[in-house]
């Protein structure tokens, strides 16, 4: 026991202490992209950073484990066959083993974790904006439905804010800043339910997957790729998260 909790934390330090932080440039660029929201979140910058900290750790283990079990896969000697389709055009098979090389490169190659962090860089600043507006037009339906329902409520609201003091007005928007957090955090999980691609994301590891995918068969013709065969009498598609999950640490 000792000597895994040692072992992780020497992982630990050597990765995520100012030497490693400052030879990583990936992972300098994910410190940050965690640390800000965090920040904004925790309102803390003691509870931010070692947040920051530990979310980057358990993304980088993970990483650590999925390119584990890409190597076994890759050096298996009897691979699976996967047929390729190309906007549900069969174009040609891929054995799992070539398969696997093909995420391991680019789960290594850095330019992609560059580029898909300007994405979500984007994807944040669209979100904004997208909640900038979203905040007046909301308040503009709450007061209609006030006015109708209640207009009594109008006019008290009305007569307190020409009465109210600059302290007045920083204690109403300091009671209600943890609602209008609440609100960012319910529409901002909404929104990943059904898809982030309205803000503009894009999952650049699956474009440098299909990219590869379509070079290694020789096809030119862009188009989202689907992977599939044929297992015990059924259809089975590709599930690299599945892959992960039922990793036994090889």
């Amino acid at each position: 026991m000792k000597a895994s909790l040692k072992g992780l934390w020497t992982s630990v330090s050597q990765s995520y202490g100012w030497e490693g932080l400052k030879k990583g440039r990936c992972r300098i660029a994910g410190f940050w992209l965690t640390f800000m929201p965090m920040w904004w979140f925790f309102g803390s910058l003691y509870l931010a950073a070692p947040a920051a900290l530990a979310l980057l750790f358990a993304a980088d283990r993970l990483r650590a484990r999925y390119m584990r079990t890409l190597e076994v896969r890759m050096n298996a000697k009897d691979s699976a066959s996967w047929d390729v389709e190309i906007n549900q055009v069969k174009v040609g098979q891929l054995s799992d083993a070539d398969y696997a090389l093909i995420r391991y490169r680019v789960f290594s190659d850095e330019r992609v974790y560059i580029a898909q962090s300007f994405n979500l860089l984007r994807v944040a600043v669209n979100a904004i904006d997208s909640l900038v507006l979203a905040i007046p037009i909301g308040a503009f339906w709450v007061a209609v439905a006030l006015l109708i329902l209640s207009p009594e409520t109008i006019t008290s609201v009305l007569a307190a804010l020409q009465h109210a003091t600059p302290s007045d007005l920083r204690h109403a928007l300091g009671t209600a800043s943890p609602v209008l957090v609440l609100v960012i955090m319910v529409s901002f999980a909404f929104n990943w339910m059904f898809g982030l691609s309205r803000f503009g994301f894009i999952n650049r590891f699956d474009d440098a997957v299909g990219t590869a995918i379509r070079k290694r068969l020789g096809v030119a013709a862009e188009g989202d790729c689907l992977l599939s065969r044929w297992a015990e009498g059924s259809v089975v598609f590709t599930n690299e998260r599945a892959t992960i999950r039922f990793d036994k640490g090889q």
